[in-house]
This record gives structure tokens, sequence and C-alpha cells, in this order.
């Protein structure tokens, strides 16, 4: 069964429907989907989901946890070794932020077929993971 990360930009992209990346996020998943794959995510993306519900308000909240329970089978913590990979990440290239290395990080951690982003820099990174959505 195939692992599929989903970045941040990807489930903001799910959830609105007048996100210009909700239609080829919504593909990208159901052609996963067709391939039985888990969907997992950081507990770094999670952490940035939570805060965008949390100021949106209680429908968002639950709209977020609903999404959670259907789609989302794990979410991974960060480790020592996840950090450390982060970390060298980071250390090769600053421009790169420090949760978006953790992200990459724990992706290949949990040796995830795909980490699907919307991120442009992700691919420099990263490119045997990555698999890149452009907003329609």
């Amino acid at each position: 069964m195939p692992t599929v990360m989903l970045d941040t930009n990807v489930i903001v992209g799910l959830l609105d429907p007048d996100d210009a990346l909700h239609g080829r996020a919504r593909d990208a998943v159901h052609r996963w989907e067709d391939k039985a794959a888990s969907f997992a995510i950081s507990v770094i993306t999670w952490g940035e989901l939570r805060v965008g519900a949390v100021r949106k308000g209680v429908a968002a909240e639950r709209m977020l946890g609903a999404f959670r329970a259907a789609v989302i089978d794990r979410i991974v913590g960060v480790n020592e070794a996840t950090a450390e990979s982060a970390a060298l990440l980071r250390a090769a290239d600053l421009t790169i932020r420090v949760p978006d290395a953790l992200i990459i990080a724990t992706a290949r951690e949990v040796k995830a077929d795909a980490l699907l982003t919307a991120d442009r820099k992700f691919p420099g990174i990263a490119p045997d993971l990555i698999e890149l959505l452009r907003p329609s």
C-alpha cells in the first residue's frame, strides 16, 4: 500500500472549493486513492491547519476534524532522526524554512511514495519524493 504525505497547502486547497488548487488537489488525491494509498501528514502540517481553523471559527474546526477522520490515516510526529534530517536540509540551503524541512524529512522518514505539495521550492529539495501540484 503506497503512503502519500499531504502538505498543508494541498489540504487547504482540498477544503476550499474556491481555492485555485482545489481541482488539482482533488484529482491527485483521487488518483492515489485509486492505488489504495494511505494518507499521512506531519504534525507540523496538523499544527498549521489547526491554527487556520481556530482563527476561522467553529465551522472550520468541524470541517477540519471531519476531513481528518475521513482522509488522514496518520499524523506523523517529529523525532530526533526527523529533526536531524531536517537540519541537514536546512543547513544545505538556508532559504528552506524549518517547518518545510521538517515536513520533507517526515515524508522521507516514513518512506512515503510521494509528498503532494504546491510549494515550488520542494522539487529542488527532494525531486525523488515531490509531486508538485499547480493551480488550475
